[in-house]
């Protein structure tokens, strides 16, 4: 199902800040933003996420997010999509199926040493394209294979 673009706003977290995009001019603005940023998360809905910070919050979608850690000096990110009601997986990594034993495994969690398996790390145009087809259409992205996922 692809989102009605007029209705949407992409949420990115970057580090602990609030970004949004409405337009693909922002789109395209703040999926650079998330790669230039090492840890961040998206969020696709008909409205902007709110955190504990904003009047009404927390607000988020009850369904899919996508996590992403990215480390642009090197050239890799890797990403989480999660989504409960998935009947192709709830919770799904990136799947490199080209990754050697150079391949750097990646922290998924800043505040914990939880990690990334190295086969989820992808070149970055890689990545880029699949945050871009998820901030289009909400749903996980086609354009990267994906593998069982360990952490929330």
């Amino acid at each position: 199902m692809t989102v009605a673009t007029e209705t949407v706003v992409i949420t990115a977290i970057l580090g602990h800040e609030f970004h949004y995009a409405r337009t693909p001019e922002e789109t395209s603005h703040l999926v650079e933003a998330v790669l230039d940023t090492r840890y961040s998360q998206l969020y696709v809905w008909d409205r902007p996420c709110l955190s504990f910070d904003h009047d009404g919050g927390p607000q988020f979608p009850g369904g899919h997010r996508m996590r992403i850690t990215a480390e642009s000096a090197v050239g890799w990110a890797a990403l989480n999509y999660m989504h409960p009601g998935a009947p192709d997986g709830a919770l799904v990594d990136s799947y490199n199926p080209a990754a050697t034993e150079d391949t750097p495994p990646l922290p998924f969690d800043p505040e914990g040493d939880l990690w990334f398996p190295a086969t989820a790390s992808l070149p970055l145009d890689q990545a880029h394209q699949a945050i871009t087809e998820y901030c289009h259409t909400g749903q996980r992205p086609t354009r990267v294979e994906w593998q069982p996922g360990q952490w929330y």
